[in-house]
């Protein structure tokens, strides 16, 4: 799934001014039908209002899902209370469009990977401001100018940035647990190749296996959680990032690897935890199937002692 956004930005920045966009451009407004059509478009709520405003009714054409946290809100289209939840009611579609408001670009941004920016001549006072971009992350390729006319009161350029990375490919950063972690993925995050798979395995990054078999290898989690007595991934061989995508032998073999390190450490009890799909939903720093598998310790007379938190799902947004 590719997350795209598409806005009509000015010169200075505005992108709306109490709800509505702050010109009359014709030419724009094709585009984004022509763009869009076919396709899911995730707006806020605002933003979906001043459509129903403007045009009497939903966006034709298109699947479209509204964005917001009131919970007790209603419309003829879907609802979902998160972004991340309605990228994942999308995700079995070819291309998505975030369509505003200026909160939601905002959010959208570090998952994006094209944006179709037309970049309006103008400096009209507002209240809502595009996302700041850091330029040398795209590619940004001209598509055409249009002049001011009847149809169009501002003359305007329009463009398609690219990342020449794209994000959340194999890592996704936000959910590192450690300084050194970060400062490793960020690294492996430029290469663009995914960590996991065994040609691109370095050593000292992958640490040395405890157990190989021929379709999975078991390995110590360089940063473990606390208060642990082993914590091990179970890494698949193949590039593969749903269990349902495991063929029948491997899925025997990852059984034999757990029935080995339950013999091999004599354990009284384990724990496995497993993410599949969009890290940035998941929680997963990798994206590529790993099985985590956790012995807590038992001493819980040990200061400080927490039970071992298997973190799922998206973060929440940090107050304030």
């Amino acid at each position: 799934m590719k997350i795209s956004l598409i806005a009509a930005v000015a010169d200075n920045g505005i992108i709306g001014r109490n709800g509505y966009l702050p010109w009359r451009l014709k030419s724009d407004l094709r585009r984004f039908r022509e763009l869009t059509m076919k396709h899911t478009v995730i707006v806020g709520r605002r933003t979906y209002q001043s459509i129903v405003k403007r045009l009497g009714h939903p966006l034709e054409g298109r699947r479209t899902i509204v964005v917001t946290r009131d919970h007790h809100f209603a419309c003829e289209c879907e609802v979902a209370y998160s972004l991340q939840e309605a990228l994942a009611r999308a995700q079995s579609d070819e291309e998505v469009f975030i369509a505003g408001g200026a909160e939601l670009y905002q959010t959208a941004l570090p998952l994006a990977e094209r944006l179709y920016l037309t970049r309006v001549h103008a400096n009209p006072e507002g209240d809502a401001l595009f996302a700041r971009l850091k330029e040398d992350e795209w590619q940004c390729t001209f598509l055409g100018e249009w002049p001011s006319d009847a149809e169009n009161e501002f003359a305007s350029t329009f463009l398609v940035y690219d990342r020449k990375q794209a994000p959340a490919t194999f890592i996704n950063l936000e959910y590192a647990r450690h300084d050194e972690q970060r400062a490793v993925m960020e690294r492996i995050k430029r290469e663009g190749a995914c960590p996991f798979c065994p040609e691109n395995r370095r050593a000292g990054e992958v640490l040395e296996p405890l157990w190989r078999g021929k379709h999975w290898v078991l390995v110590p989690n360089r940063w473990p959680y606390e208060f642990i007595t082993l914590h091990a991934l179970a890494i698949t061989e193949r590039h593969l990032r749903f269990f349902h995508e495991l063929t029948a032998t491997e899925t025997a073999e990852l059984i034999e690897l757990l029935t080995w390190a339950w013999k091999n450490y004599e354990l009284q009890a384990y724990s496995i935890g497993i993410r599949c799909g969009e890290p940035h939903l998941t929680g997963a720093t990798v994206d590529h199937l790993h099985v985590q598998l956790v012995v807590a310790d038992p001493d819980t007379t040990k200061p400080g002692y927490e039970r071992v938190r298997f973190a799922m799902g998206p973060k929440p947004p940090t107050p304030g």
